[in-house]
């Protein structure tokens, strides 16, 4: 039996639950898309969507102890090992044949991928599993180099949970070294006095690039890394929180420097990165304000957004899946209830 029953709120949490994950999840995987709470077996499955799911089953496990987490758990995991490839490069998208799809980016997916075998590490379900996702961590490291800054990202957040493990790995502790000076560069490079950003662009998935900065100076004791993180998370903040609740960059158009920014559509992930972003921003400074709005973020879940309308589902256990300009998808998706747990577990952890 879990540890404990899921269901009634909790200073205004709601408990986590794994109903609507396992809804959209069968023996291969999670599905990608859903129509309202049905899955939708035409998209069929992606890497993406099981690594994050992988991640939100470790750390519901170490909370609850619920034998229907550990089965999706093993079934998430079990993706991931038919996705990595020989070469330790993954496979992303694959139809409801279980046939993958080819000529896809996976550079995202191959940073998720790490960020889960490490969630994996940190907080295995038994210690069976360890053998298993420390081999598939390493086969994958090696393409640490090639990454997109969020691949980096996430790559960082795995190393620096694989590391918190196993401290004395000094290859893998280089290589965090290596790729947080990569994405500091990035902010050297493209940071001016009016933009303190790592590229030319607010876009997806935006504060997992400072969250992982913060994770990796923590990790490494670096100050410089530490700095950097603090400032763009500043920057963020002043482009998504207007005082009173938060409005992230929508995915119309995104907001490209010297442009006018996007305010739709506004998509969950968003708030799951933003909400590690401000929980390591507190583990770094210990200032209080970090965890105020860390709660502020979470809270645009439960309708403090620009509609006033709350895009968790009480009934399904599910998140819809966009903010718009005049409504909600109601479309409850992997990504978006996987953003949900996340940020929930987050916010839920003692500090």
């Amino acid at each position: 039996m879990p540890k404990d029953s899921p269901g009634k709120a909790d200073n205004g949490l709601p408990k986590p639950s794994i109903e609507h994950l396992k809804r959209l999840t069968d023996d291969t995987g999670l599905f990608q898309h859903a129509r309202f709470i049905v899955p939708d077996r035409l998209n069929g499955y992606t890497t993406d969507d099981n690594a994050r799911a992988l991640i939100v089953m470790a750390k519901y496990y170490k909370q609850f102890s619920d034998p229907q987490a550990l089965r999706l758990f093993e079934i998430y995991l079990a993706f991931l090992c038919h996705a990595l490839k020989p070469d330790g490069t993954v496979h992303n998208f694959m139809d409801y044949n279980r046939n993958w799809r080819t000529g896809d980016t996976e550079h995202d997916a191959i940073g998720r991928t790490l960020w889960a075998f490490g969630s994996a590490i940190a907080s295995p379900p038994s210690p069976v599993y360890l053998s298993v996702t420390k081999q598939l961590f390493e086969e994958a490291a090696k393409h640490i180099p090639i990454l997109s800054p969020r691949g980096m990202s996430y790559a960082i957040l795995g190393l620096v949970e694989y590391l918190g493990a196993f401290p004395q790995e000094d290859d893998l502790k280089r290589q965090l070294a290596d790729v947080s000076e990569k994405l500091a560069n990035l902010h050297r490079r493209y940071a001016t006095k009016n933009w303190d950003w790592f590229e030319n662009i607010l876009s997806y998935d935006n504060a997992i690039l400072p969250a992982a900065l913060f994770a990796a100076g923590i990790a490494l004791e670096e100050k410089k890394y530490l700095d950097i993180a603090e400032r763009a998370c500043k920057f963020l903040l002043a482009n998504t929180y207007n005082g009173k609740h938060f409005s992230f960059v929508g995915s119309d158009n995104w907001y490209l420097k010297g442009k006018e920014r996007s305010k739709f559509d506004q998509q969950p992930i968003e708030v799951a990165g933003t909400v590690l972003m401000l929980r390591n921003a507190y583990l770094a400074t210990k200032n209080q304000e970090y965890l105020k709005l860390e709660r502020k973020a979470f809270d645009w879940f439960l309708g403090e957004n620009d509609l006033h309308l709350p895009m968790y589902d009480s009934q399904t256990k599910g998140c819809c899946d966009g903010l718009g300009p005049d409504n909600i998808n109601t479309n409850q998706g992997a990504e978006s209830i996987v953003s949900f747990l996340l940020a929930l577990l987050n916010i839920s952890e003692p500090v």
